[in-house]
């Protein structure tokens, strides 16, 4: 069951990400019935077997309750106790006790319950991804997948940007034609595609590399050669895909994506450094980054060194751009509507009333994640959300630093990358909302979870039991909760 489930994650995300990162209706209505169908399947099969064990932590649950709770009509009294500008005559959005007796929290339930079909679609995939890793089989198709499309992806958006070829398959793009974007309108969500995916490229340089540098240590006499070897020879061909993906992400001219890229290598590159404590995987990883710099400056970095060079403009820049104006817009959603929001993806809707640039245009994003979940859902609601994911990468951390294995340390150290990456440029961007992208990011979430939490209490447990321990065995088992 697990190799079926798991070969359909792999189909599934396949599929996402080809169609234009799955940002049509068409594409993530059946991207989320694939899932609750897969999802499905498992809780059918667990059925017959007299047991559900699923690998889904608390805080999802608390997130989607949250959301429920905005669309249930409640009395307008209990609506202004907790939502008092919903019904000050001052307020934009607000309305009339008299003739609302019954409303809701959010200010346009029905967009509210697309997007909680998208959250949930994405729970499921978490749990599904947590449910088929293994980490003691040494490989995984799902992260296989992603490296393979990461790098068709990567590959694609360079000859784009090359040959001036500017289609997605037969599709001729009208935006972006000057910047690589893949099978991505954006050029912006491409190089967020390609940051959830390039982690996993350099994990596996970072694995076949600790797998050579221990045959060199053993010696020829206690170490296969033709094993060492191939290890050796796999280091160089990740380390060349590491290139092709840092080269697509250059090329993207996304100003958020290259200086997430750049952040991640640098934060991943000093943390297998702590793990390693070898100076030539420092000096290898460097070597690597300038060769993909250095063919960057051979072509021509001069579309990117301009997109750059706009921030001279400085705050006149970013009105005129108009990230700076939606944040300003939402600052002034969050002061009418700070602890429970407007509602799950009713952004657009609640925006439209403070929008002062950009007024011939509907403006559906924040671009930027965080605020846009803040104004959405609330401070409670951004807490919920993001506070666990934030933890759960400290976890990941604090595994790959302390795991005495092998695999599972690389596995959890494209994780890392995959989530500081996306965490990062989702200051300046909205890729939380891309289909193709956030399913990726909840892919990668299940998979470190699995290998960081659920692994590591497994083996604490069975080894409070092999010591003689059951209290604290039973201790260790309870904190996995759901599970």
């Amino acid at each position: 069951m697990q190799k079926q489930i798991e070969i359909a994650l792999a189909v599934i995300v396949v599929g996402a990400t080809l169609a234009f990162g799955g940002v049509q209706p068409l594409t993530y209505s059946l991207l989320e019935i694939a899932i609750f169908a897969a999802l499905l399947v498992l809780l059918v099969r667990q059925t017959r077997h007299g047991r559900i064990q699923l690998p889904l932590p608390v805080w999802p649950v608390l997130f989607a309750l949250l959301v429920v709770l905005q669309m249930i009509p409640l009395p307008a009294a209990w609506i202004g106790r907790v939502n008092p500008q919903r019904l000050l005559p001052s307020s934009i959005l607000a309305l009339e006790p008299a003739l609302h007796p019954l409303t809701t929290l959010s200010i346009y339930p029905h967009a509210t319950a697309l997007d909680l079909a998208k959250f949930l679609a994405y729970v499921a995939a978490f749990v599904l991804a947590a449910y088929v890793f293994d980490s003691h089989k040494r490989k995984s198709l799902l992260i296989h997948v992603l490296i393979f499309l990461g790098i068709f992806e990567a590959a694609y958006g360079i000859v784009q940007y090359l040959t001036g070829w500017q289609k997605i398959f037969s599709y001729k793009k009208v935006y972006y034609t000057d910047t690589a974007t893949g099978t991505f309108i954006n050029h912006n969500h491409f190089a967020g595609f390609i940051e959830l995916t390039f982690p996993f490229v350099l994990a596996s340089v970072f694995y076949y590399f600790q797998v050579w540098q221990e045959g060199r240590r053993r010696g020829p006499a206690r170490v296969d050669p033709a094993m060492a070897g191939s290890a050796g020879v796999q280091t160089l061909l990740f380390a060349f895909l590491l290139v092709v993906a840092l080269i697509a992400v250059i090329f993207s001219q996304s100003r958020g994506g290259i200086l997430s890229t750049t952040l991640t290598i640098v934060f991943l590159g000093l943390l297998a450094q702590l793990k390693t404590k070898k100076k030539v995987w420092m000096l290898g990883l460097a070597v690597f980054v300038l060769i993909a710099v250095g063919y960057g400056l051979w072509i021509g970095l001069n579309p990117v060194l301009s997109r750059f060079a706009q921030f001279n403009g400085g705050v006149r820049y970013l009105e005129a751009e108009g990230r700076l104006s939606f944040w300003q817009g939402s600052l002034g959603l969050i002061r009418e509507h700070p602890l429970m929001g407007i509602g799950l993806g009713a952004f657009q809707w609640g925006f439209s009333h403070f929008q002062t640039t950009w007024l011939n245009f509907t403006v559906d994003h924040a671009h930027n994640d965080y605020i846009e979940t803040i104004v959405e859902t609330g401070a409670l609601g951004a807490a919920l959300l993001f506070i666990p994911i934030l933890g759960l990468l400290v976890r990941m951390i604090h595994s790959f630093l302390t795991d005495s294995r092998r695999y599972r340390p690389s596995v959890t150290l494209g994780c890392i990358g995959s989530t500081l990456a996306l965490l990062t440029h989702s200051v300046t961007d909205f890729n939380l909302h891309v289909p193709a992208n956030a399913l990726v990011f909840a892919l990668v979430l299940g998979i470190g979870y699995k290998a960081a939490c659920l692994e590591r209490r497994s083996e604490r447990t069975a080894a409070a039991e092999r010591t003689g321990h059951p209290s604290l065995a039973g201790r260790v088992a309870r904190k996995q909760g759901v599970n």
